[in-house]
């Protein structure tokens, strides 16, 4: 069988088709560009399933959809997304659904992760594990007892929403102090330009020279050759991090955190000073005890979403 995996994001769109067993057999990407409006997303995504779909030598069985912001995975709809420019209830199964002839599934993104790293990462273990997705925003999904928890209306895991620093930086969402203002990337590029004075050196001497950017790459590669702002900035965020993750360990003392997204390739940057978060703890027992996997995967919310159709195609 074959599984069509959609991740939507705040910057890209990944889509691929994966057997069963998680072998990838093709690929396509292509800009969110959310500003363009509801309409021509939802045009744009059709057409590139589509195409997807019509350069597979098997036959498609079902498609698993991983979204960012609150979904009602129930009704397939999109109820807010704020990375999204500020979508609310936008259909997205439905459409999608019409356009492909096959049952399609809407989740979060982050919990779409979570399942792609208990599916493939974790094989299934039957285990306990928070996946937290560290990209434009922070997601984070659960897996309870092997199973994904939904919460009851589907907002479960929006951890990127609780509030660290009351009153704090000003959210996507328009609340203020959450964990997302602090450790989402923009959030992190926000606080390395307050600190970087000579952007143009900094991006010269630390920048991938494929991608001279300065982004998160540049930053972690500073941090890594002991820039003290670089190293300052994911000091601060993974400390940030480990604040807004102790309070989802103590709620449910899971066997694994689960890291990834682009922003979790600087975990060697910003692990430290979470794990110092962690060591503080009053109730020590589930922060000892808990283990932290960086995903090996890129592209965890695409897997998950495939796996996950077809695991509800299955009817389990």
């Amino acid at each position: 069988m074959i599984g069509i995996g959609i991740d939507i994001g705040g910057t890209n769109v990944k889509l691929g088709a994966f057997t069963g067993e998680g072998r990838v057999l093709a690929e396509r990407r292509f800009s969110t560009d959310s500003g363009r409006g509801r309409a021509d997303f939802i045009k744009r995504l059709s057409k590139a399933a589509l195409e997807l779909k019509g350069s597979l030598v098997g036959r498609a069985v079902s498609v698993g959809i991983g979204m960012a912001g609150d979904i009602d995975p129930d009704a397939g709809l999109a109820r807010f997304s704020p990375n999204l420019a500020g979508w609310r209830n936008l259909p997205v199964a439905g459409p999608l659904e019409k356009a492909l002839k096959l049952p399609c599934f809407l989740e979060n993104d982050a919990n779409m992760a979570a399942w792609g790293a208990y599916a493939s990462e974790l094989k299934g273990s039957g285990g306990s594990a928070i996946a937290v997705t560290l990209g434009t925003g922070i997601g984070c999904g659960i897996i309870l007892d092997g199973k994904l928890y939904h919460g009851a209306h589907g907002s479960a895991g929006e951890i990127g929403h609780i509030v660290i620093r009351p009153g704090g930086a000003r959210c996507g969402c328009g609340q203020r102090g959450c964990l997302e203002a602090y450790c989402g990337s923009g959030a992190v590029m926000a606080a390395a330009r307050s600190l970087v004075k000579a952007e143009a050196s900094f991006i010269r001497k630390y920048a991938d020279p494929a991608r001279p950017r300065f982004n998160t790459v540049c930053l972690a590669r500073a941090a890594r050759a002991g820039n003290p702002a670089a190293r300052k900035v994911w000091r601060d965020m993974g400390e940030s991090l480990g604040m807004g993750l102790a309070g989802a360990v103590l709620l449910f003392n899971p066997e694994y955190i689960i890291l990834t997204g682009g922003v979790s390739r600087a975990a060697d940057c910003f692990l430290p000073a979470m794990k110092k978060v962690f060591a503080g703890q009053s109730i020590a027992t589930p922060f000892r005890r808990v283990k932290i996997k960086v995903s090996r995967s890129a592209d965890l919310g695409v897997l998950g979403a495939a796996l996950y159709g077809l695991h509800r195609a299955a009817g389990r």
